[in-house]
Order: structure tokens, then sequence, then C-alpha cells
């Protein structure tokens, strides 16, 4: 039986043989230089933000169609904010040039920079539920274990598919498509309704201080996208992103999504 260092191979044992041969898992750790104490620094810090639902509230536009504003003011600050913010989405961490930028207070008359961040535009059309059920862009579904940002991939995922995929990969993205937007059925039966406008309208009646209830409210619910909705992205993701199609994330995410987890 191997000693937690074994002097002829100069290798640590674990602290499982330290046991078997009657050592402590401080004499499995001898001789080892202690960690530097900025290893964990950075996981304090989330990488991305949660998704939580929501629509513009503060301020009414007559653009409010818009997922970005069209003034003087906004268009000079954009594509400064978008390389400050490294071109990455605050929310799924997916990096294009060709992107959107989300105001984080949901007021579209605050363009301060610090109000302004990346936001890929499946991350983007969240925040924007009145706008994407006007234009019926996209339906609520149940599906429970996988988070609206990792869903969020899988969609993008499918469009390049659905664009350079094989006939079999093709075959596989309509079908898993077509499975997803079956579970809206599960939304309707539950809350009426699968229409992202509607829950829009429960969303504009609440009051300020009620906000935090969203996220109990929309737990296990995701937004499932029509591919139109980001038509016009594709290509240029696919030239960006994904030169070579990522199989393996692929077939992994399409497992799970097929067993409805």
């Amino acid at each position: 039986m191997a000693s937690p260092f074994d002097s002829s191979t100069g290798r640590v044992g674990d602290a499982s043989s330290a046991r078997e041969t009657g050592g402590s898992s401080d004499d499995a750790r001898s001789g080892l230089a202690s960690p530097d104490r900025a290893l964990g620094a950075n996981f304090g810090a989330r990488r991305c933000r949660d998704i939580v639902f929501s629509v513009k509230r503060k301020v009414w536009r007559q653009d409010d169609e818009r997922l970005e504003p069209d003034d003087a003011d906004y268009a000079q600050k954009r594509q400064a904010r978008m390389a400050a913010g490294g071109y990455r989405c605050v929310f799924c961490g997916f990096r294009s040039q060709h992107t959107e930028l989300h105001h984080r207070n949901d007021n579209h008359a605050d363009s301060r920079d610090d109000n302004l961040e990346v936001a890929d535009p499946l991350c983007h059309g969240t925040q924007h539920l009145g706008q994407i059920g006007a234009d019926k862009h996209g339906i609520f579904v149940q599906l429970e274990g996988m988070p609206q940002a990792e869903l969020n991939h899988l969609q993008r995922t499918i469009a390049v598919v659905l664009e350079i995929g094989s006939d079999a990969e093709k075959a596989d993205a309509r079908a898993l498509l077509q499975h997803l937007a079956s579970r809206s059925q599960l939304v309707t039966s539950a809350w009426g309704s699968a229409n992202p406008s509607d829950f829009a309208t429960a969303l504009h009646a609440l009051h300020e201080e009620d906000s935090d209830k969203r996220v109990g409210a929309f737990a296990s619910l995701a937004l499932l996208y029509r591919p139109a909705r980001f038509a016009q992205y594709v290509r240029r993701w696919i030239d960006e992103t994904y030169r070579s199609l990522p199989i393996a994330t692929w077939k992994h995410l399409y497992e799970r999504a097929r067993s409805g987890r």
C-alpha cells in the first residue's frame, strides 16, 4: 500500500490512502505548498447575472417596439459601451460584436454609461416581454432544470444547425424545437396563456416594491423564440463564433432538453 508521500515516486497520495496507512489528512498534505490566498477570489463574484424576466417600465417612448432606443445620445455611446463590455453578454457570457445594449434599470431615457450593458439578442428579449409577444416572436414553455441562459445557448446553436448542419442534424434540430414548443401547452394549462404579452401585462401591474416576486412567479418557465426573432444575426454568429459546429455541446444539450429537465 502506498504511503501518503511515496519517496520512490515523489507522488502525494490521497486522504484515503493516508487513513489506510494510519496517517492523517495533515500528513497527506505534508510538504505541499500552501495555496495562494487569492486563488478563490473570483468565487465570490458571479460571472453572469441571473435572467429575471422584465418589461420596460419607467419611461415609455413612441418607439416602444424597439429593444434599443433610436436617438443621437444613445447612438454616440453604443459602440463605446459595447467595447467597454468586451462584447460579452452580461447574462449568458456569449461574445459577439453583433449584439445589443440593455438599459439595466429598464429606463430607455437613461443612457448613462453605468446603465448600459451588453446583452445578446436572446437574453435582451427576456427584458422586453411585451415586445416579444406583440411581434409573435416567442412563447413561454415549461422547462425545469435548464436556466434561460443555457436555453439561449441551445436556441442559438439550433439556429446555426438549421443554417449549416447536415440533413440529419437539421432533422434533430427541428425535432427538438418542436418538442420544446410543445411544452407551451403546460404553461397554457397552468396560466391560461403562454403568450409573453399576457405576462408583460401582469408585470406592468406590479408595484415597484413587488418586483422581486417575479423570480418565484416565473420559476420553471422559459422563453422559447421563433427563429425569425434573430435571423439577422445567424450568419454573423456562424462567421464569428461557429466556424466549426459544436457537435459535442449540441448533443449534450439536445439530450437534456429532450428529457424535459
